[in-house]
């Protein structure tokens, strides 16, 4: 993608393996402020279930980390895409 100003960037579709294995910390790099609360709440929910002693409990964090992790890997650059061109970025071919 290309903007009048800033440099070029370039969103690859798909998968994105960095938002696997970092999910908060990669959306907050990536300037996705909105998805990074959103993720971190998650990581807070998941971090309370975990103070329980409880195995049900331990399995259900464990769950709720790696579904949080999938999804931001499968939307993850979805999501950068949209941020771009909200700055003012286009695509090379437009």
């Amino acid at each position: 993608m290309i903007h009048s100003i800033m440099p070029e960037r370039s969103v690859n579709c798909g998968f994105n393996w960095w938002a696997l294995i970092f999910s908060t910390m990669w959306a907050y790099s990536e300037g996705l402020i909105v998805q990074g609360g959103r993720l971190f709440a998650a990581d807070a929910v998941a971090g309370l279930l975990l103070t329980r002693d409880h195995v049900a409990f331990v399995i259900l964090a464990l769950l709720l980390l790696t579904v949080k992790s999938v999804y931001c890997a499968r939307h993850g650059n979805r999501w950068v895409y949209r941020h771009l061109h909200h700055q003012g970025y286009r695509t090379v071919g437009d």
